[in-house]
């Protein structure tokens, strides 16, 4: 569907990148979940390790779940593609940039 805009849109984005400096915000979506309706979205530093951010960020949040314990194993996909993060590499390592979304689900 064409979106019209209104007006003529000339200015910087307030959630451009280099706002951020050492961050970005990573969006994570539970794919077939019907607990979480929709992605949730995180101010992490680009250099936080995978192990970290899943463990004192992102099971915060999903361990509301009682599902979330019980999965021994995740499939991860970034935006659409199928990746296999090392919990050693930071967020950065492994590609993700601003405004990435990581989607998963149990493998």
């Amino acid at each position: 569907m064409a979106v019209k805009a209104l007006y003529n849109y000339k200015f910087p984005a307030r959630d451009r990148a280099e706002v951020f400096g050492d961050d970005i915000i990573v969006y994570a979506y539970w794919l077939d979940n019907p607990f979480f309706c929709s992605a949730s979205a995180w101010r992490v530093p680009k250099n936080m390790k995978w192990k970290d951010f899943v463990g004192q960020i992102f099971g915060q949040l999903y361990g509301l779940d009682p599902d979330f314990k019980k999965v021994k194993e995740w499939k991860w996909y970034h935006f659409d593609s199928e990746f296999k993060p090392d919990d050693e590499k930071t967020l950065s390592e492994l590609g993700l940039r601003h405004k990435s979304i990581v989607k998963f689900k149990p493998a």
